[in-house]
């Protein structure tokens, strides 16, 4: 069996196969879906609270530097 990846659209409960595969692929064949997860869900707050961005030459400044700047 062979294997062949592609990202596409389902539009009316169809995937329409990329031409470059329509020669290949003919008969009964084995279907996976993997669906990505609605981006609605996804809160960057959230992700950032429990994945910290890391800077090595982060310094952060200090109380008197903060309202110093205008």
């Amino acid at each position: 069996m062979a294997t062949i990846e592609f990202q596409a659209y389902i539009e009316h409960g169809t995937i329409a196969l990329p031409k470059e595969y329509q020669d290949r692929v003919k008969g009964y064949v084995r279907v996976i879906i993997l669906a990505e997860d609605p981006e609605e869900d996804f809160d960057m707050i959230d992700y950032l609270l429990d994945h910290p961005y890391q800077l090595a030459a982060f310094t952060p400044l200090t109380r008197d530097e903060i309202y110093e700047r205008q």
